[in-house]
């Protein structure tokens, strides 16, 4: 796995010339046609079991799964806290990690949260572009849905980080169930902003790349504490907030 790793960084720092600030999409042909199956999958499939899960799952349930899953995570956090050498997030996701593991159940409840230590969005995606690989080009995921390159990159890396992923700590059964029941809890939240989209725009691919893109660039922003992105001040609180920016581009 260690190869693997510093295999796909090493690729992905010599790509860093094929995405630019203004040209954040060079592989459109390629995301159409995944952004297309993906459409007809979600259509078809996850969207109608999607549509079962939140009615069966109480709310409590699917907060206490993704704190749980994101607690599992932290370790991961604090780990590009450090490659990013902020310790100042370094010692805060640390004591967050323990205050959930400890009093919050293994992170059951987010009790970090009540402490004045919020989670926040970090990773290997996100050392990267601290490294300078900053305009990852736009990267669309087989079901996973919208990345960027560089993301996607960065989740391979995180997994390294994962204790799931170490067949001596849980099963490889047990760390994939975990993972796709974490990324389903997670697909139902976006449910309504994905159905918005796709029915409120005229090429509902321009309107969630754009959408995806403004967020991850305020969202990189806020975390490496640069001030490059001002278009957007908050991140996306609610479906408004998405469809607002859209009616902007337009």
């Amino acid at each position: 796995m260690k190869f693997r790793t510093i295999s796909i960084s090493t690729f992905a720092l010599a790509l860093s010339g094929c995405a630019t600030q203004q040209n954040r999409d060079p592989w459109e042909g390629y995301n159409r046609a995944i952004f297309k199956f993906n459409q007809i999958t979600y259509d078809y499939a996850f969207i109608p079991a999607a549509k079962g899960y939140v009615y069966i799952v109480p709310n409590e349930v699917q907060t206490g799964i993704d704190n749980t899953y994101n607690n599992i995570l932290e370790p991961g956090r604090v780990a590009n806290n450090l490659l990013q050498f902020n310790l100042d997030y370094a010692w805060r996701d640390t004591a967050r990690f323990l205050a959930n593991t400890i009093f919050g159940v293994f992170g059951l409840f987010d009790v970090g949260k009540t402490l004045g230590l919020p989670r926040r969005t970090q990773n290997f995606g996100f050392t990267l572009a601290k490294w300078g690989y900053r305009y990852s080009p736009y990267f669309i995921l087989p079901i996973l849905g919208p990345n960027t390159f560089g993301g996607a990159t960065g989740n391979l890396v995180d997994s390294v980080f994962n204790p799931l992923n170490y067949t001596y700590i849980s099963p490889r059964v047990v760390s994939w169930s975990a993972y796709g029941i974490y990324k389903s809890n997670e697909g139902v939240q976006y449910l309504s902003l994905y159905e918005r989209l796709m029915n409120s725009s005229i090429d509902p691919y321009i309107a969630a790349r754009n959408a995806y893109l403004q967020n991850y660039d305020y969202e990189l922003d806020k975390t490496l504490q640069t001030k490059e992105n001002n278009r957007q001040q908050n991140s996306f609180a609610s479906d408004r907030d998405v469809l607002d920016i859209l009616d902007q581009q337009e």
